[in-house]
């Protein structure tokens, strides 16, 4: 047996412009993700902790600093551990398994909040931030995608714009503007608007007369957007 893996590489290339995956089975029979990337190939666990490890004994670094302050060196484990699950729920998006993906983003969710809220006085506000903004994202996308699946578009579209009010909550007017998070979320709203039943869309448009009638013009600006693919 060699250790070369060449021709493995050479079997499954490397696209530059596409995110490649695949799900199979390990020589013992466990389930495996493996990412293809530029200069080589990720191997991801399926079950537990994507690279497989139990840190100090616990299924995950959330689990085994709960209830603990968080120093440098925690934040920086926990940080790494939502980078990982990161990889598996967007490898998981791109298979189509979009309720295992939202079960990561749960706990990148959970991660990332702890996170935010409770930083070692040595980090910055970007770098607890950035994380939240990204396991935000991810967890409304796989809400909304496994809701599409089920042909929910109603529920896919609270899970978008839930998303999207949680990182409006968090980020200044220009902040938000700028936010590739918001950006894809809003996107993927946009896309939603002309699958309403035509009774939605008349209730919106009502929403909008209604607005302008008060001189909430804020409100009917925000409803018009929803309604500027139509």
């Amino acid at each position: 047996m060699t250790d070369d893996l060449t021709s493995l590489l050479q079997q499954w290339p490397y696209r530059p412009d596409d995110f490649t995956a695949r799900e199979l089975t390990g020589a013992d029979g466990r389930p495996l993700l493996q990412i293809r990337v530029e200069l080589g190939i990720l191997q991801l666990e399926v079950e537990g902790r994507p690279d497989g490890l139990r840190p100090g004994g616990f299924k995950t670094v959330l689990e085994a600093i709960k209830n603990t302050p968080l120093t440098i060196e925690t934040a920086k484990s926990l940080r790494d551990e939502i980078i990982q699950y990161e990889y598996r729920a967007q490898t998981l998006l791109y298979l189509g398994e979009h309720v295992r993906a939202a079960h990561d983003a749960d706990h990148m969710l959970l991660a990332a909040r702890l996170l935010y809220e409770q930083p070692p006085e040595s980090l910055d506000r970007d770098t607890v931030l950035a994380p939240l903004l990204r396991s935000i994202a991810i967890h409304a996308r796989a809400i909304a995608e496994a809701s599409l699946a089920g042909s929910r578009t109603d529920l896919a579209k609270l899970a978008l714009e839930g998303g999207l009010a949680e990182l409006r909550a968090l980020l200044s007017d220009d902040e938000f503007e700028h936010c590739n998070e918001a950006h894809l979320l809003a996107g993927m709203t946009d896309l939603l608007i002309p699958r309403l039943p035509a009774s939605q869309r008349v209730e919106l448009q009502d929403r909008i007369r209604e607005a302008i009638a008060a001189e909430n013009y804020e409100l009917a600006a925000i409803l018009r957007d929803e309604l500027r693919l139509m």
